[in-house]
């Protein structure tokens, strides 16, 4: 999963000393950022002092760059603003993506003579060596490097994956009738096919999870690696994400999950791209590092003053308005994730769902508000897999009214990694999905009202565990029990993910991420999903449903096995119990929401509320199925 939420226990503590220590007047400070998860209790320490290290850093990096003005650092100097080294004898090794060192070497991992305060895992990217040195010798510089093996580069890299099948461009929005998604141009049910899209342009020395190959020598990226907070899909990057998109496209998938944007930047020519390509996004309005949903116990989460960087509601509703507004013009935009994995990394983040709630809440008023101009696009709210019932019973939290229907959720999304098997087999040996974990998800959402995707799944352990070069790995059996045995409940998968990461979860491998391999390289496993993405398809049986009648369900096409209803909402000892379980700080009360932040997008330059962008009609009408559009009237 990607996004990493963490609490403020010490938060307030390390700023003050970080500001102390480097006369710093403002401070940027987000608590939304990448954390190691460690013993209970201490991933938001490591947070914490990570951001506090990243803010020394940059103001150290600036005081360095003007000091020496473009040159090369010096021995054991560093060397992140200028990526070389002033002696021939030293490298420019990438610590993390706020800081590098001119070394004679470097050790992948935490390193014992560190600075306590600092002590976290060096990645030995090799930005550069000395003005003098070829690119052959600085990689042979890491004493982590392994000789390169053949097999690592004996598929021939390509960009893209010709296949014979016709690629229709994603120009008509997807559309929600009861627990189904459906295309507003032709009635025909869709099912997401996805893929997760957060590529870094890192190497094989950034990988520091799973198992590591002897084998295996890291590359030169020639794009710069990219940190847990930059947006990936800015119209600036397009020579990177243009293979990429096509790649994906060549796969089978329909969609791509997105993790982190900018609304500073412009999206416009990738969005455009990935309809050419049949592609249709989902996006999150929570940020990583500014415009984030900290993990505090409701209502903090939405409420709180945090010294240097302002009100959390403020900041966070105004950002995900600003996001709102760019990407609701776009038809291929598929849904806005409004959180993800809330409680992954911090207890607290299960006493945080009233303000996940809350913020729903807000995007769909202001959706309301500017209904003339702006499509409704769908929220969703994606959770980790917590098993039965508590999936379930915050599924219900999420989707059922509590002040009004403005505060529910349109659709759920779980991300699951319980399939590690090839097959599961009954007491008589034999093949048999019931015994497998998904049959779990029936049981749990079989009556469930709205639509249930998963957000992210792909189990990468046991039997489809894959060691650099990467033969074998995932064949992605679970991809067609998604679309027979769970037809009426599931409406769409996004595998995780594209690139391969420091988790090694990849189904690709970005240029220079081994040694030799200068362009895209696609995997075993991604031909493994591609035959099963191209292979399977949902069932027609419900195609055909009325798009503009506002009260139109699947069962008016055809039967269904089960009967979709509202979610009630959990009852106060639900939501007591499970938090009591998990021994938050504060149980929150689940029935009583943050109140709405004052967050006019007046107050970002000066710009208009709502986008200059007229909606067509048949959008508009579809939109107001689901809102009150007298507010934002035409």
């Amino acid at each position: 999963s990607m996004f990493r939420l963490v609490s403020a226990a010490v938060v307030q503590t390390l700023l003050l000393n970080a500001k102390t220590a480097r006369g710093v007047e403002h401070v940027d400070f987000g608590l939304d950022d990448e954390c190691a998860a460690s013993e209970e209790g201490q991933c938001a320490l490591s947070a914490a002092q990570l951001r506090v290290r990243r803010l020394i850093a940059v103001r150290d990096a600036e005081a360095v760059r003007l000091a020496r003005s473009s040159a090369c650092a010096a021995a054991w100097g560093d060397c992140l603003e200028s990526r070389c080294c002033g002696d021939s004898d030293y490298t420019c090794f990438e610590k993390d993506d706020t800081y590098a060192q001119c070394r004679e070497s470097c050790e992948l991992g935490v390193h014992d003579d560190d600075d306590p305060k600092f002590m976290t895992a060096w990645s030995c990217s090799v930005l550069s060596s000395s003005p003098s040195a070829n690119a052959s010798t600085t990689a042979a510089k890491s004493t982590t490097a392994a000789p390169s093996s053949d097999d690592s580069t004996s598929e021939a890299p390509t960009r893209s994956v010709p296949v014979n099948r016709t690629v229709v461009p994603a120009a008509d929005p997807i559309v929600i009738k009861g627990n189904f998604l459906y295309n507003s141009g032709d009635g025909k049910r869709f099912f997401a096919k996805g893929v997760a899209y957060n590529p870094r342009n890192v190497n094989y020395l950034g990988v520091d999870e799973g198992p590591k190959s002897a084998i295996c020598k890291a590359g030169t990226p020639p794009f710069r690696a990219l940190g847990y907070t930059d947006d990936v899909s800015t119209d600036e990057l397009e020579e990177q994400w243009v293979p990429n998109l096509e790649a994906i496209a060549a796969l089978g998938a329909n969609t791509l999950r997105l993790y982190n944007v900018n609304p500073d930047k412009s999206h416009r020519k990738f969005m455009q791209k990935a309809a050419e390509l049949g592609l249709y996004i989902v996006v999150p309005l929570t940020r990583m590092d500014w415009g984030y949903l900290p993990a505090f116990p409701s209502p903090d989460c939405y409420t709180k003053d945090i010294e240097g960087y302002g009100n959390v509601g403020v900041n966070l509703l105004t950002s995900a308005k600003l996001i709102v507004k760019q990407f609701s013009e776009f038809p291929n935009t598929l849904m806005f994730t409004v959180a993800n994995e809330m409680p992954v990394n911090d207890k607290n983040g299960y006493a945080a769902y009233p303000c996940v709630k809350a913020l729903t809440r807000d995007i769909h008023r202001y959706q309301s508000s500017c209904a003339g101009n702006m499509r409704r696009v769908p929220l969703i709210y994606s959770d980790m897999d917590m098993g039965s019932p508590t999936r379930l019973d915050i599924a219900k939290y999420l989707s059922c009214a509590v002040e009004s229907p403005d505060d529910a959720v349109d659709a759920y999304g779980l991300n699951v990694y319980s399939w590690c098997d090839p097959e599961y087999l009954d007491d008589k040996g034999k093949p048999n999905f019931r015994y497998s974990p998904y049959q779990s998800v029936i049981d749990d959402f079989a009556s469930f009202g709205k639509p249930l995707l998963f957000t992210e799944f792909g189990c990468n352990t046991g039997a489809f565990e894959s060691v650099c070069p990467y033969k074998g790995g995932r064949t992605w059996v679970d991809v067609p029990p998604m679309f027979k045995q769970m037809g009426q409940v599931l409406s769409g998968a996004i595998a995780f993910e594209f690139s391969m990461e420091k988790n090694q979860f990849g189904i690709a491998l970005t240029p220079g991420f081994l040694d030799g391999q200068d362009e895209l390289l696609l995997l075993d496993t991604y031909r493994a999903l591609q035959k099963q993405f191209l292979g399977n398809d949902v069932n027609p049986t419900w195609d055909g449903i009325d798009v503009d009648k506002c009260a139109a369900l699947p069962s008016d096409v055809a039967p269904m096995s089960h009967e979709h209803e509202a979610a009630a909402c959990p009852a106060t000892a639900v939501w007591t119990e499970l938090q009591e379980k998990y021994r938050v700080d504060t149980v929150a009360n689940w029935d009583e929401l943050p109140p709405t932040p004052d967050a006019p997008l007046l107050n970002v330059r000066g710009q208009a509320e709502c986008p200059a962008f007229d909606v067509p009609k048949s959008v508009y009408n579809e939109s107001c199925c689901h809102m009150n559009c007298s507010v934002g009237a035409r």
